[in-house]
């Protein structure tokens, strides 16, 4: 009889062992998976509701807060990338990854202007603009405003209006280049004069 009651009470710890063990490794599953979606920015993921509260209730506290932000940070990019598409000067920003610059942004007067597709890469606009890009290299990136004149593709040598300013954010650096044609510049200023 004794022995019958040990071997029940060992199967019966053996179970709550294991039972314990699966809860707690569920537990640390969610916790790593749900950090996990914080550190790739991935806000997809819904949380049970039981996991809504007790133990996890700071750890979802902490994510819908996180997703708000990211939310609003895109919501913010929109607006900025659709100013900057609306505005009628040509505009580039890039940023400084290691050594090498990427375009962060080229807005779509700018691919209009010179005629180049939305590359990603500085050393890809060289391709298809090697003499503006020339010029800003010339500077060494650095902030200029001054005329420049170049060919673009076949047509005859043009003047533009180049400013162009460098930035630093959250141990990000940009460089910001304007362009605009002199001839458009004249022609707004006649506009402006205009409706004086």
């Amino acid at each position: 009889m004794f022995y019958y009651n040990a071997i029940l009470v060992g199967v019966f710890v053996f179970i709550m062992l294991a039972e314990m063990y699966f809860y707690v490794k569920n537990q640390l599953q969610f916790y790593d998976r749900t950090l996990l979606s914080i550190l790739k920015n991935d806000f997809t993921t819904n949380f049970p509701e039981e996991n809504r509260k007790d133990n996890f209730e700071s750890l979802y506290l902490l994510y819908e807060t996180l997703k708000v932000q990211q939310q609003e940070q895109i919501s913010k990019e929109l607006i900025y990338r659709s100013l900057l598409n609306n505005i009628d000067s040509a505009a580039l920003i890039l940023e400084k990854e290691n050594d090498d610059w990427n375009i962060f942004l080229m807005n779509d007067c700018f691919s209009d202007m010179f005629k180049v597709p939305k590359v990603s890469h500085w050393k890809y606009l060289k391709n298809y603009l090697p003499a503006l890009c020339s010029e800003i290299e010339k500077t060494e990136f650095s902030e200029l405003k001054s005329a420049i004149s170049i060919k673009i593709e076949e047509q005859d040598l043009q003047t533009f209006m180049l400013q162009t300013s460098r930035t630093q954010s959250y141990n990000r650096e940009y460089f910001i280049v304007l362009l605009d044609s002199i001839q458009r510049v004249i022609e707004k200023k006649r506009k402006k004069l205009g409706s004086i």
